[in-house]
């Protein structure tokens, strides 16, 4: 088992609290999006608005979509996202990110 399921669901509920949530993102993730035709960089912040939990396999992930006249919804994975380290719950969105990639890289 990749995720600790009690220690998701506490992390996700307190980030349903806090939506929406700026995260800038990874540069792997700008070069996905921009493959499919959304201008974003580094630089500039997308907004969390939900959360979903894609199982063992998938993780947390966040609906970053950017606007509400989008014809795709945007559906990424949180360890692709950083928080500015000033956010409430950057401490813990950090903790889960370093433990997650943790553990996928001892499962695989």
């Amino acid at each position: 088992m990749i995720d600790d399921q009690t220690k998701v669901a506490e992390l996700m509920d307190k980030m349903q609290a806090h939506v929406p949530i700026p995260a800038k993102p990874t540069g792997q993730l700008v070069r996905t999006l921009r493959g499919k035709g959304l201008k974003i960089n580094t630089d500039r912040p997308l907004f969390i608005k939900r959360v979903f939990y894609l199982g063992d396999e998938g993780g947390i992930a966040c609906d970053v979509t950017p606007a509400r006249g989008a014809k795709e919804a945007y559906v990424v994975s949180l360890t692709h996202l950083r928080l500015a380290p000033r956010h409430p719950l950057f401490q813990d969105i950090r903790e889960y990110q370093r433990e997650r990639v943790k553990q996928l890289i001892e499962s695989g």
